[in-house]
């Protein structure tokens, strides 16, 4: 669960001594308040800051805490903030009404801190929980479709392949079987490549991946990479140019930014056209070293960039030579880099190419 000191209680209510005195408690437990005296100013607060749990009192001058409840509640954007009522009215028709409103619980007035403390508490980790369970089915959610959609297909036509070299209607002599048999073996890397990369991705989404920063040489790391890609590059005679210092040092996970580099460097062949060429550079910026990874490659619009960075869509398009891809190779990569305390970004022009850039940390404390 979330630190108290990250949680923000915005409490309600027009005595401002009760203001006073529940703020107190909460802060003695570690918690940041938000104090107003209206419904009205606490609308307000909200419209600035969306706190975590609202503490709501019932009777108040104006709008009272039925009418605010059923306010916040209208907005999309706070429906899920948990309310907790303060009342000095303990009739069942009254609790009820909150109930109905979308209060989650009442605290009768005058309270102790400790059951102030405990319910605050309690309601916070149950939203914390809803949250997550929310986030894993939207990942499962997500890992299916990527399952349904990009292993079924390549599975079913590697299995129609089959078949149809097992019913005998392919000479093993000829030149088609050859190159047919060469299909297979890519459509099967193909599908043994997003395997690992699903694997990848669920291990960082679940925060099983183990990250280890040490001081890594992005030289050699770099290095490491276009060797292991540079016989793809060649097939497409695209030329990969490194202009790097031989101790450019990051504070690193030398296994993730080693797959980040090569999902990038990978990216960067297939959407080149052949003949083309592709720029690794590396340079120390104050507290941190840049990586730009630069090709003269097809190019993204606008909209294509926002999908697979800020909205982190499962997206995927074929490359220059119709190469297919997982659409997990930069969800995986901008996962990492955040986890190493990174930045990415991109720039792109149609037509013209595309330029990765991403930043680490020098130093562990940068």
């Amino acid at each position: 669960m979330t630190d108290n000191n990250e949680k923000i209680i915005l409490i309600i209510d027009d005595n401002p001594m009760n203001l006073l005195l529940t703020s107190k408690i909460l802060e003695g437990f570690g918690y940041q308040t938000r104090t107003s005296e209206s419904g009205q100013e606490g609308i307000e607060q909200i419209e600035r800051e969306i706190p975590s749990l609202i503490l709501l009192d019932i009777s108040m001058p104006d709008m009272d805490g039925y009418e605010v409840c059923e306010e916040i509640k209208k907005n999309d954007k706070w429906v899920d903030i948990p309310i907790i009522f303060l009342t000095a009215n303990t009739l069942t028709e009254d609790l009820v009404k909150g109930f109905q409103k979308g209060g989650v619980d009442y605290i009768t007035k005058p309270f102790k801190s400790e059951e102030l403390h405990v319910r605050v508490k309690t309601h916070l980790d149950l939203f914390d929980s809803k949250n997550e369970v929310l986030k894993m089915n939207k990942q499962r959610d997500k890992l299916y479709s990527i399952i349904a959609h990009d292993i079924r297909s390549p599975l079913s036509g590697i299995l129609q392949t089959v078949d149809a070299i097992e019913q005998g209607y392919f000479d093993p002599t000829s030149e088609d079987f050859k190159e047919i048999i060469h299909h297979l073996k890519e459509r099967t890397k193909e599908t043994s490549t997003l395997l690992t990369s699903l694997l990848q991705w669920s291990r960082v989404k679940s925060d099983k991946f183990e990250m280890n920063p040490t001081e890594s040489n992005v030289y050699v790391i770099v290095s490491s990479c276009i060797q292991l890609l540079n016989a793809n590059a060649e097939n497409k005679n695209i030329s990969i140019h490194f202009d790097s210092d031989e101790n450019a040092i990051a504070w690193c996970d030398e296994v993730s930014i080693h797959t980040v580099i090569r999902n990038l460097i990978s990216n960067a062949i297939k959407f080149t056209n052949s003949n083309g060429s592709i720029w690794v550079r590396t340079k120390r910026t104050d507290c941190k070293l840049r990586i730009e990874i630069i090709d003269s490659g097809i190019g993204m619009a606008e909209e294509t960039i926002k999908k697979i960075f800020e909205q982190n869509e499962h997206y995927t398009s074929a490359g220059t030579n119709n190469e297919q891809g997982t659409g997990l190779g930069l969800m995986i990569v901008k996962e990492f880099v955040e986890k190493n305390n990174g930045l990415i970004k991109v720039e792109s022009v149609i037509g013209k190419g595309s330029t990765f850039v991403i930043e680490l940390p020098i130093e562990k404390n940068c």
